[in-house]
């Protein structure tokens, strides 16, 4: 909004043209979300708190749940601290005339209803165990559907590629074999030595450019043989790859996915919610790692955005990126605001209002950057979260059924870990709570700059 207000006033206040730099209104939005936070934190706390707005969820461990019930009258909901925090600093400080600013803001937005929903179902009515598992998880495949389908079909649409397409393999954009210069031998052209070079032969107009082969009418001159023909750093890139999926360390491999990248996206958005939610356990475990991994793709975001820099690690140039960095960097300030009252000894909990908005946006701005194994690789502790839970009811499961099926008694299944989610079962291990947090908070800085460290390894 206020790049919208400041820009036309440049002329008259020199100032103001500050606001069109990217690194300037992320700055201003982390420190802007995480004054909010602080600021609107202990009337919302003592809001909750007058409301009685307080409970847990008992796990069936007499050690946790023991743990849980001593922190039973800690108001929970405080998402909403987030939200206010984050929605209101990303609106004041991205443009407002790019849909895929609107399309994360409101997915966020849309995730916080959807946990608060739950959280106000489960902690206002007696016995309630607010939404059941199938319909919080219709909810948010529905949120994330809606989501992807509106990049999807904008990405098409500007690309003037089909909304009903398969899967295609692309030809590389980057380079397959990196040398500096080339002599040219018999039969060469410049559109063979591109292809055999830059991926593709429709790079030769850029070796032209590179070596002077460029007629006055725009007709590319044929190569000398013996001459020397110096290979380009950069190259253009007209292709947004907005449905294109990219992996860390091949450069070479680009697929378009077609209608494949909606169930994709969602299993990546939805799954980053849950991820998310599962973390939330311990006093500032879930809102620490956030901050990390929303550090990665804010500069993730930053790089992309740029055309330099994303030809230089060759990553796919996201125009649009800037702003979701914006985003990203409004989302690390808020969760520091948020970690204020939610540290150890925790005075807040974000309940499934903070968790399932949270995951949701980094869900989103992955999908939205092409980015989602960066997500994957920076959240790793999201995802030992998550896959501790998958295994420990899938292996206790399948052992009860084996049970059944041998006719023992009193059948019952196996356990993997003590209690999931992974932090109670290290907790019960015999360490103290906070050291459980701390140490977790380290394994996600290392999981961030590890996969940050994949940008350059290509």
């Amino acid at each position: 909004m206020l790049y919208h207000l400041l820009l036309p006033l440049e002329s008259v206040v020199r100032a103001c043209r500050l606001i069109e730099s990217i690194s300037f209104r992320a700055a201003f939005a982390a420190v802007l979300a995480f004054l909010v936070a602080i600021y609107v934190g202990p009337g919302i706390v003592a809001t909750l708190a007058a409301r009685k707005i307080a409970g847990t969820a008992l796990t069936g461990s007499t050690q946790v749940d023991a743990e849980r019930l001593a922190k039973a009258k800690i108001p929970t909901m405080g998402g909403v601290i987030l939200l206010v925090g984050v929605g209101l600093s990303s609106l004041l400080f991205v443009r407002l005339d790019t849909p895929y600013t609107w399309a994360t803001i409101l997915s966020f937005l849309a995730f916080g209803a959807l946990g608060a929903v739950d959280d106000w179902r489960k902690l206002t009515r007696p016995g309630s165990q607010g939404l059941s598992e199938r319909a919080k998880l219709g909810g948010q495949v529905v949120i994330a559907l809606a989501v992807i389908t509106v990049l999807y079909g904008l990405g098409a649409a500007e690309s003037g590629r089909p909304f009903l397409r398969g899967p295609e393999l692309k030809p590389s954009p980057y380079p397959r074999t990196w040398v500096k210069e080339h002599r040219v031998a018999p039969g060469e052209t410049l559109a063979s030595m591109a292809g055999r070079y830059l991926g593709d032969e429709a790079h030769a107009k850029d070796l032209a450019a590179a070596n002077g082969l460029v007629a006055p009418d725009g007709a590319l001159l044929a190569p000398v043989v013996g001459s020397v023909v110096k290979l380009p750093a950069r190259w253009t890139d007209d292709d947004r790859h907005r449905a294109d999926l990219q992996l860390p360390f091949f450069k070479r491999f680009c697929l378009d996915l077609g209608l494949l990248l909606l169930p994709f996206a969602v299993l990546v958005i939805v799954g980053a919610s849950n991820a998310v939610n599962f973390t939330d356990g311990q006093d500032g475990l879930a809102i620490g790692c956030t901050a990390t991994v929303a550090v990665t793709l804010t500069v993730t975001a930053y790089i992309v955005s740029r055309v330099d820099l994303s030809r230089d690690l060759f990553l796919f140039h996201v125009p649009e990126a800037g702003e979701l960095a914006i985003i990203g960097a409004a989302l690390f300030g808020g969760s520091l605001g948020f970690l204020w009252f939610n540290g150890y000894p925790a005075t807040v909990f974000m309940g499934d209002t903070g968790s399932l908005a949270i995951g949701g946006i980094l869900g989103v701005l992955a999908v939205a950057l092409r980015h989602e194994f960066t997500l994957f690789l920076a959240g790793g502790l999201f995802v030992a979260e998550a896959g501790s839970v998958v295994l420990q009811r899938s292996w206790f499961k399948l052992t009860k059924r084996a049970a059944i099926r041998r006719g023992d008694p009193n059948p019952t299944g196996r356990r993997i870990f003590r209690c999931a989610p992974l932090h109670h079962h290290v907790k019960m291990g015999g360490h103290h709570e906070n050291k459980v947090t701390v140490r977790f908070w380290i394994v996600s800085v290392i999981c961030a700059v590890l996969a940050l460290a994949a940008h350059k390894i290509r």
